[in-house]
């Protein structure tokens, strides 16, 4: 669905088929900013690469807390160089989701003939989550069915699907370059998560700490892990208040609550 009509101009083609892309350009035409929301791994960025070499200004590759390794609260910026770090070949199916994408941040920042920007964002949340997984909670709150949620819960923090959509598009339209993290500051686990979903239904979360894996919530991981946003903030860029978004996001899902049937695989690619 395209909602700005007759505004702009719309070239539809097949992401991942280079002769499509090519075919749909003319040679002549440039753009001024290139939104990657798709590239998962060198290869998707080396593609790009060859087709809009010359025909943009900026480029900003929607990237993820995933490039970072191991647990900590804050991770910054440096704590990932991707100016340094090596370019394997290969796409998600290959290297694997956080691999692919510490890969294409490589691709870029070493080979790309254009200003780049990389948004490094932890999970977004918002009521059409495509892969339902905070669906998944609102509906179990809600119908007061089971989730599992073990003892040993890491914290971290989110972005609010508003300020990832503003994010990008303060990276493309400012020209900033470099890498930036982005995210709420403030920090829960699984289970204050659900427990505030709780208090806003009105509802008792049935939280156990053992069960079926089909039980337990997505957004359960062993490890803490969150990303430091001061650098964007101190550029400039302001983000939601959690306290400010979150009532409104789970309000507005149980208006549309359904049992999601998400592809566990898929888990990790907002991560």
């Amino acid at each position: 669905m395209n909602p700005f009509g007759k505004r702009v101009n719309t070239i539809v083609f097949d992401r991942f088929e280079t002769n499509g892309i090519g075919d749909r350009i003319s040679p002549a035409e440039t753009f001024d900013v290139l939104f990657d929301q798709l590239s998962f791994g060198p290869d998707d960025v080396g593609r790009n690469l060859r087709i809009f070499r010359g025909k943009i200004q900026h480029y900003v590759f929607t990237s993820s807390k995933a490039v970072y390794t191991g647990s900590k609260m804050g991770f910054l910026e440096e704590d990932f160089d991707p100016t340094i770090a090596t370019v394997e070949q290969g796409d998600i199916t290959t290297l694997g989701y956080a691999e692919g994408k510490r890969g294409a941040e490589a691709q870029l920042f070493q080979n790309a003939p254009f200003s780049v920007s990389a948004a490094r964002l932890p999970i977004v949340l918002g009521p059409d989550d495509s892969t339902e997984r905070f669906q998944f909670h609102v509906n179990r709150v809600m119908e007061e069915k089971r989730i599992v949620i073990p003892a040993e819960c890491g914290r971290m923090n989110y972005i609010w699907v508003e300020d990832a959509g503003r994010f990008l598009a303060w990276l493309g339209l400012e020209h900033m370059t470099g890498t930036y993290n982005a995210g709420s500051s403030y920090t829960l686990d699984a289970n204050e998560l659900v427990f505030r979903m709780g208090l806003l239904l009105n509802k008792m979360p049935r939280v156990l700490r053992e069960g079926e894996e089909d039980d337990t919530s997505p957004y359960f991981f062993k490890a803490d892990s969150s990303v430091d946003a001061t650098k964007a903030e101190s550029s400039g860029f302001s983000f939601t208040r959690f306290e400010e978004w979150f009532p409104d996001i789970v309000r507005r899902s149980a208006e549309s609550s359904r049992e999601p049937e998400y592809d566990r695989l898929f888990l990790p690619l907002t991560h």
